[in-house]
């Protein structure tokens, strides 16, 4: 279960703390992100892009927040500075990295 995109708001504090610009994202995940976070269920965005902030530079494209295999996960794409988009998988609950995939 996808839970949309995140909202502007919340990639604002992508761009400042990865150096970032742009981005579309949705209010409903900001929303439910925000309640989850609210609750003790997750991580804050901004902990989280600080922790893979050393490893993955570049401009993000997009976040969403989502529901996989009963874990929420927060799905990171970045347009690295090699020109690579990568998508970052981290469990929102622990920052795990879970995954790292490379668009081809």
């Amino acid at each position: 279960m996808k839970l949309r995109s995140l909202t502007h708001t919340a990639l604002l504090l992508s761009i400042v703390l990865i150096g970032l610009s742009q981005s579309t994202l949705a209010d409903d995940d900001y929303i439910e992100a925000r309640r989850l976070q609210d609750s003790g269920e997750i991580l804050p965005l901004q902990t989280l892009l600080e922790k893979i902030k050393p490893a993955f530079t570049g401009k993000v494209l997009e976040i969403e927040l989502e529901k996989e295999k009963g874990q929420i996960v927060y799905e990171v794409e970045i347009l690295g500075k090699d020109g690579i988009v990568r998508e970052i998988y981290i469990n929102a609950r622990t920052g795990e990295i879970l995954s790292i995939k490379e668009d081809d």
